[in-house]
C-alpha cells in the first residue's frame, strides 16, 4: 500500500518585533513559497593518518529562511506580519533585525525561532503581475530548537467499518476523523499487518490473523488512540 505524503504548505512563520523572542508574535500571511537553510562551514582537518581520505570539521553553522508572498491588503492594509518585516528595510542596528520562528502548524518535531537581519525584493514589477515580494531572513546568531508552538494533531476517531465479517487478510474500509499521521490500526488488539490512509477520514487496513468474533477497532497517531469501536471478524 502506498504511503501518505506531508504537505508542503504545513509550515507557518510568525514574527515580532521583540527582540527578546518573548512575545509580539505575528502570523506572516501570504506565503507561496519557503525554503529554510542552514549552512555548515567545513574545515579541512586531513592528516596523514587520513590514509589519503579527506576529513573535516564543522566550525560554525549559519541559518537563514526565504518565503515569497502575495502582498494582499484586507480594507486597504497589507498583512501585519509583512508590514512588520518590511519596517525594517533600510535600517540600521536593531531596527534591521526581527524575531522569527518557523514550525509545523500540525504539531510536528520541526519548529525553531531565532533573530534575523531583514532583506525585501520586490518579486514581480510587470504591468500584467500581481505584486508579491520575496522576503529574505538572515540569521543572526543561534537558531533555537523550540517546543511547537502548533496546535497539536487531535487523536483520530473511529465512527464505523465496513464490512462487517472480514477474515485475516481481507480489507477492511474504517471511517473516522483525524486519520492523518496513523501509526497503527488494530483489531481486538492485534495490530493489522498493513494499512492505508486514503484521507484524513478514511483508511483501509489488513485484517490480522485471530479468532471469529469480537474485534474491537482502535487507531492510534502520534497524539493518542481513538475509541474502541465494535467490529466482529469472520
Amino acid at each position: 500500500m502506498s504511503n501518505t505524503s506531508a504537505l508542503a504548505r504545513r509550515f507557518r512563520v510568525d514574527v515580532t518585533s521583540d527582540l527578546s523572542l518573548a512575545g509580539g508574535w505575528t502570523e506572516l500571511k501570504g506565503i507561496y513559497t519557503l525554503k529554510p537553510t542552514v549552512d555548515a562551514n567545513t574545515v579541512d582537518t586531513s592528516a596523514y593518518d587520513t590514509n589519503g581520505w579527506d576529513s573535516f570539521e564543522i566550525t560554525s553553522n549559519s541559518w537563514g529562511l526565504t518565503a515569497s508572498v502575495w502582498r494582499r491588503t484586507t480594507s486597504g492594509l497589507f498583512d501585519a506580519g509583512q508590514e512588520i518585516v518590511r519596517a525594517c528595510v533600510g535600517t540600521f542596528g536593531d531596527s534591521a533585525r526581527v524575531g522569527v520562528r518557523f514550525y509545523d502548524k500540525n504539531g510536528g518535531a520541526e519548529a525553531y525561532q531565532g533573530v534575523a537581519i531583514v532583506k525585501w525584493e520586490r518579486a514581480n514589477d510587470g504591468v500584467k503581475d500581481v505584486d508579491a515580494a520575496t522576503i529574505t531572513l538572515m540569521g543572526d546568531g543561534e537558531r533555537i530548537t523550540i517546543t511547537n508552538p502548533g496546535t497539536a494533531a487531535s487523536a483520530p476517531v473511529a465512527s464505523a467499518a465496513t464490512p462487517s465479517g472480514a477474515a485475516a487478510g481481507e480489507l477492511v474500509r474504517v471511517s473516522g476523523s483525524n486519520f492523518t499521521g496513523a501509526t497503527t490500526v488494530k483489531f481486538g488488539g492485534v495490530s493489522a499487518p498493513d494499512f492505508d490512509v486514503v484521507s484524513d477520514g478514511v483508511l483501509v487496513a489488513v485484517m490480522p490473523a485471530g479468532t471469529a468474533g469480537s474485534a474491537v477497532v482502535v487507531v492510534t497517531n502520534a497524539t493518542g488512540s481513538s475509541n474502541s469501536l465494535a467490529y466482529t471478524r469472520g
